[in-house]
C-alpha cells in the first residue's frame, strides 16, 4: 500500500527556475481566478514529459505520454515512452498496467489513499480546494507563472513527500508544470505540453476494468 501511495505521488510535478520570484501580491485575486477556472473546466487533454531523479543513481530518468482529466476526479496518464505504461484513477478507483500486467484497488477504502487522491487532483488540474488543512500553502509569481509551493505538516503525508509546487500559466490559470520532492535530493518533474481544454469526447480512456 505505502509503495502504491509513493508511486500516486510520484506522479507528479516538473519545475522552473524561480529566483527571479518574488512573492505573491494579491493571493486572493489569485485564488478567485483559480476558482472561477475551475468552474469552467470540464476536461483537459495534453502531451507530458516526465523527469524523474533519484540520488542513488545520479542520472534523470525521462518518459513521455498523454494526460487526460475528466471533471470530476477522472485522471489518466498514458506512458508512451520508454515503456508503454497506465495509470487511470476514476472516482474512488485505481487502475494499473504494466508489462501487460493489470492491477485494480478501491482508494475510498484507505484514508491516506484517498488523501492522495485528492492531492493528485488538486495538483494535476489546480484545484486547491481539494487540499485540506494538512497543507501549508505559499505563493509567488513572476511575469508569467504563478508558483504554489506546497508542505505537509501531517507527519503521515511527510512520510511520503517532502514539498511540492506548482507552476500555473497566468494566460489561462493551467498548470503548467509540477514537481513533487520526495526528499531534499530526490524528486519527480512533470512539465504539460500542446494543452487542450473542454474538448475531450472520448471518456473510455477512464475505464476502470
Amino acid at each position: 500500500m505505502k509503495r502504491i501511495a509513493i508511486h500516486l505521488l510520484c506522479l507528479l510535478f516538473a519545475t522552473i527556475g524561480h529566483a527571479q520570484m518574488r512573492p505573491m501580491s494579491n493571493t486572493d485575486q489569485f485564488n478567485n481566478r483559480l476558482a472561477a477556472e475551475a468552474q469552467t473546466l470540464q476536461s483537459i487533454e495534453s502531451d507530458f514529459i516526465q523527469q524523474k531523479y533519484l540520488d542513488v543513481f545520479d542520472e534523470k530518468v525521462t518518459s513521455r505520454g498523454r494526460f487526460y482529466y475528466k471533471k470530476e476526479n477522472k485522471i489518466c496518464l498514458q506512458y508512451s515512452r520508454p515503456l508503454n505504461y497506465l495509470i487511470v484513477i476514476n472516482n474512488a478507483r485505481l487502475k494499473i498496467v504494466s508489462d501487460g500486467k493489470k492491477s485494480i484497488m478501491n482508494l475510498s477504502s484507505n484514508k491516506m489513499m484517498n488523501q492522495m487522491q485528492d492531492m493528485l487532483t488538486a495538483c494535476m488540474v489546480g484545484d486547491l480546494s481539494k487540499l485540506s488543512s494538512n497543507y501549508q500553502l505559499s505563493y509567488f509569481e513572476d511575469s508569467k507563472y504563478y508558483l504554489v509551493r506546497i508542505k505537509p505538516t501531517n507527519k503521515a503525508i511527510q512520510a511520503y513527500i517532502a514539498e511540492m509546487e506548482i507552476h500555473l500559466d497566468k494566460t489561462d490559470m493551467s498548470v503548467c508544470r509540477l514537481r513533487l520532492s520526495e526528499t531534499a535530493t530526490n524528486y519527480t518533474e512533470y512539465e504539460f505540453l500542446n494543452k487542450k481544454f473542454n474538448s475531450l469526447t472520448d471518456e473510455n480512456v477512464f475505464s476502470v476494468r
